[in-house]
């Protein structure tokens, strides 16, 4: 069976810091100084930015763009 190939999420975490910058008409630019992070720690993934956390734990990338919307990170 082929190996499936592990989905850079700190990677999507960023581009989507990015992206908002970019689009978001200034709404985002706190972003430039307080970025979203993603967190691994042992088998738990969070997304973070200022005091506001996601749990992000086997997310696909389209699911941790909703969580990260749904837990209020942004």
């Amino acid at each position: 069976m082929p190996e499936i190939e592990e989905e850079d999420k700190a990677l999507f975490v960023r581009r989507i810091n990015e992206a908002l910058i970019e689009c978001g008409a200034g709404r985002y630019d706190y972003l430039r100084e307080t970025p979203m992070e993603y967190v691994r720690e042992g088998a738990s993934e969070y997304v973070t930015c200022c005091h506001r956390t996601a749990c992000v734990s086997v997310d696909s990338l389209p699911a941790m763009m909703s969580d990260i919307h749904s837990q209020g990170v942004i």
